[in-house]
């Protein structure tokens, strides 16, 4: 599992460093991180809680402090498949697909409560862990949460913009990428395979994901099995 102490700025701008040095000049550097963490502050109201949705690792891994977890449903945006990662989980052969909210339907997964007190030291590690290739757009969306109440919190969208955007692949194709690509952070397919197995035990039923792993285990001829070690990804 992704520690905190892996999120560290310096560890980041090292690997910032390195993705750039492979001529991957569209990641992040500290300064950059620091003006849109700025920019989604100045919709937070000093001494005030603040929320965190989360719908991919970030829902079993979310290697930051919080005083409350709740499962909650977003609704104008969709978990989806859509932008490619060369490094982490693929290679630029054969690039894997990382998941990131688009426009349009709705998503359930995993609100995170932030105390007063947690709201700046936490969400500067949820930067260092989102922020790096700029292709997640922070935004703030109304989550109603199981119990009842809706809540503001901030969560991450895609880019369509971005060079790493590769949105309305045919499935077949996203299942190939996710089935055969791996990297330095492990097999995409164990990525689709924890966010499953989490959703599932949320009570979260997605037939998009569930579509995906069925194709998956046909391309693989195995059924998948969720990852202990799973990499960041909102």
């Amino acid at each position: 599992m992704i520690k905190r102490e892996e999120l560290t700025p310096e560890r980041i701008d090292q690997i910032v460093a390195d993705a750039r040095a492979l001529g991957y000049d569209f990641f992040l550097s500290r300064e950059q991180r620091a003006e849109s963490l700025a920019g989604a502050l100045a919709r937070y109201k000093q001494g005030e809680e603040a929320w965190i949705f989360g719908y991919g690792s970030l829902m079993w891994n979310p290697a930051i402090e919080y005083a409350e977890r709740a499962t909650g449903r977003v609704d104008g945006f969709r978990r989806s498949f859509c932008f490619y990662t060369p490094l982490g989980r693929g290679t630029p052969e054969l690039p894997g697909l990382m998941l990131a909210l688009e426009r349009g339907g709705d998503c359930e997964g995993v609100a995170f409560r932030l105390a007063p007190h947690q709201v700046r030291s936490e969400l500067a590690i949820l930067w260092n862990r989102e922020m790096l290739s700029g292709v997640y757009v922070p935004v703030w969306v109304p989550v109603k949460l199981r119990d009842g109440r809706t809540v503001e919190a901030v969560t991450f969208a895609v880019d369509t913009a971005h060079c790493q955007y590769c949105g309305g692949l045919p499935l077949d194709t996203a299942a190939h990428h996710i089935a055969f690509a791996e990297g330095r952070r492990g097999a995409c397919r164990d990525y689709l395979a924890s966010t499953a197995k989490h959703a599932r035990e949320i009570g979260v039923h997605d037939p998009y994901i569930e579509e995906l792993v069925a194709r998956v285990t046909a391309l693989r001829g195995e059924p998948l099995v969720a990852a202990v070690n799973v990499a960041a990804g909102a």
